[in-house]
């Protein structure tokens, strides 16, 4: 079972914005990009659900929710 893109629950978060568009630079599935504001530190990646490779990788206080938009460009 591979691994979805990380979307980070309002229990956690205080808000949440509109980024932009990402696109997976192995396989080019496109998604939608919103930074989220979350209480407490984080390490996290997230992985493209089309060819499973790790897309981005962050630590802080600011998360990141991918949701897949399209599969190919």
């Amino acid at each position: 079972m591979k691994p979805a893109a990380h979307n980070f629950k309002m229990g956690e978060a205080w808000k949440d914005r509109f980024l932009g568009e990402f696109q997976c630079g192995q396989c080019g599935a496109l998604y939608e990009v919103a930074i989220t504001r979350l209480s407490a530190p984080v390490y996290d990646e997230v992985i493209c659900e089309v060819c499973g490779r790790v897309m981005n990788e962050w630590r802080g206080t600011v998360g990141r929710a991918y949701t897949l938009k399209s599969r190919v460009p």
